[in-house]
């Protein structure tokens, strides 16, 4: 048993080192062949047309907000529980923030209230709707769609936490099945890895286009090798071949990646499920998510309870401080947090536990006792 249980890390084997290792040896090890195939496996792998790798999933939200030619006036309806990517390169862009409160049973938005702000934009701009499937459970993104009036309006879906994943009505996320486009992350922590990385995925060869465009200066090449056109000032966001090789590599396992995570969550369940000092998120969509965190909500003081837990080789972490709360975020929305309550009363329980493929049944067993030992 290990001396120290992180909140998440990655794993890695011995094929992923060879897949690697065989790449770097390789004349060509950016923009090659098997950053094509990685391309190709995971929208295979979700069910979309078109996917365009970029080198961070903060990018591809970066990109996505791009392809959709978000601007002035334009309003972005997400969840304060999230990391800034999800909203900061729409703010970037001039576009304002409305946050919908969450549903602390998920930790996603609350649906209803999602479906009662979906006319937001005014007639000078255009919605842009990007949900967030917190920790792998994915919203119900049917409902959304079918309420969504505006035919100008975008749907953005930050899948971040959630490639593995269904929707309730069972298909695949990442198959932007009701979305314009869908982001992934391939950060350590996540149920893949490329290092860093991410993807973004669509039914749409128009926003495949400006993907492409973005990620390299935007640049378009004519007919002729030697000749190009810059038609946007973009940046250089390319993944390498040694990113795909590992993605690659990783793509093989996702499967076995889920049903761990799974069973650790089921393990995590059956043990904390007798302590009333602990809540935990509803377990009804528990066979179609593919979980990223292991969360839990206690009213505990959290900075010594984390600390506490921690001397006993427990790691955790927060996800997320609310996004209003962030000066950047709040020179935009001001002062927010009596509008979001149950935001408020997550932010100040939840606590993010041990959950990574790594982990044993017997790992979860002792790191739940401690936890318990530990209220």
């Amino acid at each position: 048993m290990t001396d120290f249980f992180p909140y998440g890390k990655q794993s890695i084997n011995e094929q992923d080192c060879e897949q690697v290792l065989a790449a770097l040896k390789q004349p060509i090890i950016t923009r090659g062949e098997l950053v094509h195939n990685f391309e190709e496996k995971l929208k295979a792998t979700v069910g979309a047309e078109y996917c365009v790798v970029v080198n961070s999933g903060s990018t591809a939200l970066e990109a996505a907000y791009y392809a959709a030619q978000g601007r002035v006036n334009d309003k972005v309806l997400t969840t304060p529980n999230s990391f800034i990517a999800s909203c900061g390169p729409g703010i970037r862009r001039g576009m304002t923030p409305c946050f919908v409160d969450i549903d602390r049973a998920t930790g996603n938005m609350d649906l209803e209230k999602t479906l009662l702000n979906l006319d937001y934009a005014s007639s000078r701009g255009r919605l842009f709707v990007v949900p967030v499937h917190f920790g792998g459970i994915a919203m119900d993104m049917k409902p959304i769609r079918e309420e969504l009036r505006d035919p100008r309006a975008v749907i953005i879906e930050d899948a971040a936490h959630a490639l593995g994943s269904k929707y309730p009505s069972g298909e695949k996320v990442g198959s932007c099945t009701y979305s314009d486009m869908t982001i992934l992350s391939f950060h350590p922590v996540k149920n893949i890895t490329t290092g860093e990385g991410g993807a973004i995925t669509t039914n749409d060869p128009e926003l495949y286009k400006r993907l492409l465009d973005f990620r390299n200066n935007g640049i378009q090449r004519t007919g002729q090798v030697w000749d190009y056109d810059v038609t946007a000032f973009t940046g250089n966001y390319n993944f390498t071949e040694l990113q795909a090789a590992l993605g690659l590599s990783q793509l093989e396992r996702m499967e076995a990646f889920v049903d761990k995570r799974r069973a650790l969550v089921k393990r995590y369940r059956e043990k904390l499920k007798g302590c009333d000092k602990i809540r935990l998120f509803t377990d009804k969509q528990d066979d179609i998510t593919a979980f990223h965190l292991m969360v839990i909500q206690t009213q505990m003081d959290r900075t010594p309870f984390m600390e506490k837990l921690r001397e006993k080789g427990v790691g955790t972490q927060l996800h997320y401080l609310p996004l209003y709360r962030h000066t950047a975020v709040k020179e935009k929305v001001g002062d927010i947090a009596e509008y979001l309550p149950e935001m408020e009363a997550y932010a100040k329980t939840a606590l993010s536990i041990p959950l990574y493929y790594d982990l044993t049944l017997q790992d979860v067993d002792h790191i739940a006792d401690l936890l318990q030992q530990s209220l």
